[in-house]
């Protein structure tokens, strides 16, 4: 099946660098396709390029299967929407959702009616005749949405399209997004900076680093086994602690020895790697339980407690024998009895931690 939205080897300049290098990405009709990266990678350019307000160096854009790389942005079948929504204010809510059909020469029933559909969609029924200066932040950007739905293009490119709401308002928008795509399955191509909103919204994600997609995965997959340590670091949800394959292939850190599988069996013994793992990877056990503590531990100190909207972590201070160093462990069961000062021993699982080599 031919991609809704399709880049080839697309090169774009930006910065003082050397801009975005072959870059290769597709987007099918109804999928909805994540760009995240750090600040200045080159995201905004990407989806500027693909809109054609910004120039390429060489590569190609292909929407439907038809290359439009030369053609003049209002001729690419896609339609940008910055993250400010930009709405026409001497119009109404149904007049700026109508404008691009009347652009097309769009007139009388058919035209209201697609606007009452568009507007349905983002939940904003029964508005067409409110002024634009009365709606609240969150209905402006379904308003905008709604009008690039109506225009029905072949794909929509999202700039940030959370970024500047509450809480509240990012789910309601959120689900506008959901909502406007099932109207007629475009393909969406969005930019953000926000995992949570990315692991919301996108069935897949293309992680931006130094010019170039380091890794296409579904959510699950980018969140659980980052390709590179690169990505793993952008993701800001790993720990790293330096490591050394032993010559029975274990790998052995300051959290202790744990079997790495099949993934470095190759890997020749005194190889020094970065193992990276999430907080819920570190096991804690109180070392005056003696019986259930696991032989392959590691020693460690309570720091303290850190709370967070979505759980607490321990801190603690391991001794690796040249440096202090902190990690945090998942609080569960009876961390939670654990003060600053208490002697534990953690131990990693080597299910959930990634090793990389180089």
């Amino acid at each position: 099946m031919v991609p809704a939205l399709e880049l080839r080897a697309v090169h774009a300049p930006f910065g003082h660098g050397p801009g975005l290098r072959d870059v290769s990405l597709h987007v099918g009709g109804g999928e909805r396709v994540a760009v995240v990266g750090p600040s200045g990678v080159g995201k905004t350019t990407l989806l500027r390029a693909v809109a054609g307000l910004a120039p390429l160096d060489d590569g190609q854009v292909l929407v439907g299967g038809h290359d439009v790389t030369t053609f003049p942005a209002e001729r690419r079948g896609v339609v940008y929407l910055h993250q400010a929504p930009v709405l026409f204010p001497h119009l109404s809510v149904g007049g700026n959702v109508a404008f691009p059909l009347h652009v097309r020469g769009g007139r009388g029933d058919a035209v209201r009616h697609r606007v009452r559909e568009a507007l349905a969609a983002v939940r904003l029924d029964g508005l067409e005749g409110r002024s634009v200066h009365t709606l609240s932040g969150g209905q402006r950007h379904r308003a905008a949405l709604a009008r690039a739905i109506a225009a029905r293009p072949a794909a929509l490119l999202l700039d940030e399209p959370l970024s500047a709401l509450d809480p509240a308002l990012r789910a309601d928008v959120g689900a506008a997004i959901a909502a406007a795509q099932a109207e007629y399955g475009p393909a969406m191509l969005l930019v953000s900076h926000d995992l949570d909103d990315v692991g919301a919204l996108a069935d897949r994600v293309a992680v931006l680093l130094d010019g170039g997609i380091a890794q296409t995965a579904t959510p699950d997959i980018l969140f659980a086994r980052p390709a590179t340590l690169g990505v793993a670091r952008f993701l800001g949800i790993y720990q790293e602690l330096r490591g050394e394959v032993r010559r029975d292939r274990a790998i052995t850190c300051p959290l202790g020895t744990f079997d790495p599988g099949e993934r470095l069996r190759d890997t020749p013994a005194g190889t020094v790697v970065t193992v990276a793992f999430r907080a819920e990877c570190v096991r804690v056990f109180t070392s005056a339980r003696g019986a259930g503590v696991p032989g392959n531990g590691a020693r460690a100190s309570v720091v303290g407690t850190r709370h967070r909207p979505r759980g607490s972590t321990l801190v603690l201070r391991l001794d690796d024998g040249a440096a202090a160093t902190l990690t945090e462990a998942a609080i569960a069961g009876e961390g939670t009895d654990h003060v600053p000062g208490d002697e534990v021993i953690v131990t990693l699982d080597g299910c959930g931690a990634m090793v990389y080599t180089g």
